[in-house]
């Protein structure tokens, strides 16, 4: 998690009502415009209990109030919100969804060796023990697919986030070019966007293979059991497994838009002008605690520290 240094910013107090005369009647206080500082003043303070989300919706407020004096300071910490919203996120990507998906596709590519031998041999007992093997290799085929989607989901999620939060940044170094603490975010933003789309990829292309196994087992699946006799049939061999997914389809994980590298208009790509090994320490830089190893700041975990008031 990114650790910033926040200035609270004196709100203002209504009068209390000191009336106890019950014959008096006492008029409803009134009402009290909530300025651009007392939302940021609110979302910092919920930034700083953890609660993202509110934090989030009172800095959007104070944006939306389009003061001046405060914009750079409330678009610097609604970065940091979404920077740590997408950490959360990250969080929920299932454990070892990459590790899993390579080796379901070799049990796959195990499955898919044995049943084609078995073919080739017309032996029958051969042929059952395929199958058995198929059906098998093809649940642990169909938990890695659930498994690599919510993490392409999750991943999907954070990359939303990162993005909000490296515009917050690099506007918040536009409305106050003296805020270098605000480009160096906007830096770490734009390595961990394209470390991040790495990833994606890899885990697309992973999907795809996993895909294209499940539908080459499946089919060698239903050649066995259309070879097999009835009375040497394995239970439960009428072919409720043999096809993955619901309807016999074989998911492949939907491609994730956007994640182009360069700028091609509509507000959903960006120019990252940074190599993959210069933007790699991402994933290993998100530690399960959701701290952050150094990426040039001047302590571990943290960027350079902000100092003196913001006006």
């Amino acid at each position: 998690m990114l650790f910033f240094s926040f200035l609270l910013f004196p709100a203002a107090h209504g009068a209390i009502s000191d009336t106890t005369n019950g014959d008096v009647s006492i008029s409803p206080p009134p009402v009290q415009k909530e300025t651009a500082r007392d939302f940021y003043n609110a979302g910092t303070g919920k930034l700083r209990a953890g609660k993202l989300d509110d934090a989030e919706t009172l800095l959007e407020s104070s944006l939306a109030k389009q003061d001046e004096r405060v914009q750079p300071a409330a678009l610097f910490n609604l970065g940091d919100v979404r920077f740590d919203q997408g950490i959360e996120e990250l969080k929920k990507s299932p454990d070892g969804a990459a590790k899993r998906t390579g080796s379901a596709i070799d049990i796959g590519t195990g499955a898919i060796a044995k049943a084609t031998d078995a073919l080739a041999s017309n032996d029958v007992q051969q042929m059952v023990d395929a199958y058995l093997a198929g059906r098998g290799a093809q649940k642990e085929m169909r938990a890695a697919t659930q498994a690599v989607q919510r993490a392409l989901e999750a991943h999907g999620r954070t990359l939303l986030k990162w993005r909000g939060a490296l515009g917050d940044f690099q506007s918040a170094a536009e409305l106050n070019p003296a805020d270098t603490n605000a480009a160096h975010n906007a830096e770490f933003a734009e390595q961990s966007i394209a470390r991040l789309v790495d990833s994606l990829r890899e885990m697309q292309q992973a999907a795809a293979n996993l895909s294209d196994k499940q539908a080459e087992l499946s089919g060698l699946l239903q050649q066995l059991k259309g070879k097999i006799p009835a009375p040497n049939a394995p239970p439960g061999g009428d072919g409720e497994d043999d096809n993955l997914g619901e309807n016999g389809d074989h998911p492949l994980p939907e491609s994730l838009k956007g994640l182009t590298e360069s700028t091609g208009g509509g507000g959903h790509e960006m120019d990252l002008k940074i190599s993959s090994d210069e933007a790699g320490q991402l994933l290993n830089s998100i530690q399960p605690d959701g701290k952050n190893l150094p990426l040039g700041g001047n302590e571990p975990g943290q960027p350079n520290a902000r100092s003196g008031r913001i006006w």
